[in-house]
């Protein structure tokens, strides 16, 4: 009984294939428009490298220059557990990215914020949590990296 209902489901899904729908990320998606032809501006620490590095990742290296993103990243730092005997076991960090979207002719085509946050540990040696909180930092360029390709492929994508 069971194997007939994964048949029916493997069926419908495959019927599915032929919908017309095109993925959001690939050869004939509709983010092409975006594909190498955003400049994102230079980043001016570790952390905004790391974003930049994402940012060129899923939307390439600027070959055909027809935007620029500019942008300001802000990181604030906040006690989240602290222990009985008061010391601080996990810190958060908010990250907000506020930035703009410029086409050729110099006007602003996109202008928006994405705010996240992520958190580390404290605990351990002074060592394990600077890497702690550096791996949250670079989880957190991810997160809005990721939210600002998604902005672009949804406000731009048709």
């Amino acid at each position: 009984m069971w194997l007939s209902d994964r048949r029916r489901f493997l069926f419908g899904f495959t019927a599915l294939s032929g919908c017309g729908f095109l993925p959001m990320k690939g050869p004939a998606s509709q983010g092409e428009k975006f594909r190498n032809s955003v400049f994102v501006q230079a980043p001016t620490n570790r952390v905004e490298f790391e974003l930049v590095r994402h940012l060129e990742g899923r939307l390439g290296r600027a070959l055909n220059r027809k935007y620029n993103l500019l942008f300001t990243l802000r990181i604030d730092q906040k006690a989240a557990v602290v222990s009985a005997a008061q010391e601080t076991d996990r810190f958060s960090l908010i990250g907000t990215l506020d930035y703009s979207l410029i086409d050729a002719n110099g006007s602003k085509i996109l202008e928006t914020t994405e705010t996240s946050f992520t958190s580390y540990s404290s605990t351990g040696t002074t060592l394990a949590t600077e890497q702690s909180k550096r791996d949250a930092e670079d989880r957190l360029m991810v997160i809005l990296g990721d939210q600002l390709n998604a902005r672009l492929l949804a406000t731009f994508g048709s």
